[in-house]
């Protein structure tokens, strides 16, 4: 009955399980000016092979789509292959307005299961955020927009739930002294509905007891519009 991965499935345990052995071979680029304050863009792809991956295989004669099933944990051989690509760019620098830099990161990750050729659990999809920020002496600004895919590359075994791609708006704002920092921002602007690449599957609802007594298919909802604030105190 345990459920550590968060997909609603029943797993059996498994006591003759290894532990994983990851090798991974990664390289990185970085261009940029001679103080690296103007412009700078970094590259970074990798590609990570998992021996004795513990991923998870069907526990009876066959497990149904559209459906929670019991699963039982295996070694298996896996492969993530991925690229991670970030850069900046000073866009103007006015004596009244301070400066103002545009930045952005975008990640790509696939994983695979070598020996079922099954998708691996629980990948982010192709997901980027591009920020433009104002700082002006002690005072910084940033409005930030974060995009993410539809997530269709799931693992078939574990009747992952598919998830539709969405775009967010976030606001930020830091006012820092000698040892002290305020922070105040707010999540999710515009109060966007959507679900989790990452959050699994909800079981909050139905007959909690019965693993089928719960309905499948709905993914965990992100947070909706937040407002925070902040002090940091450094010493």
């Amino acid at each position: 009955m345990n459920n550590f991965v968060g997909d609603g499935n029943g797993y059996v345990g498994n006591l003759d399980l290894k532990p994983e052995v990851a090798h991974t071979l990664s390289l990185a680029a970085d261009w940029h000016d001679a103080r690296q304050k103007v412009w700078g863009v970094r590259i970074a792809p990798y590609y990570t092979h998992v021996r004795d991956y513990i991923d998870a295989r069907c526990s009876s004669a066959s497990c149904p789509d559209g459906q929670f099933n019991v699963l039982k944990y295996v070694n298996q051989s896996a492969r993530l292959v991925g690229v991670d690509l970030s850069g900046h760019l000073l866009a103007a620098s006015t004596p009244a307005y301070g400066d103002f830099t545009v930045s952005g990161i975008v990640n790509v990750t696939r994983g695979e299961n070598r020996d079922t050729g099954d998708n691996l659990y629980n990948i982010m999809p192709l997901n980027a955020k591009l920020a433009l920020t104002q700082k002006r002496g002690r005072l910084t600004n940033t409005v930030e927009a974060q995009f993410v895919a539809a997530k269709h590359t799931v693992s078939d075994v574990r009747n992952e739930v598919e998830t539709s791609g969405y775009s967010l708006f976030n606001l930020r704002s830091s006012y820092a002294w000698k040892q002290v920092r305020l922070d105040v921002g707010i999540d999710n602007l515009f109060d966007r509905g959507y679900a989790l690449p990452l959050g699994g599957a909800y079981v909050g609802q139905g007959m909690t007891m019965s693993i089928n007594g719960i309905p499948w298919g709905i993914a965990v909802p992100g947070p909706g519009r937040s407002v925070y604030a902040g002090v940091n105190y450094q010493f």
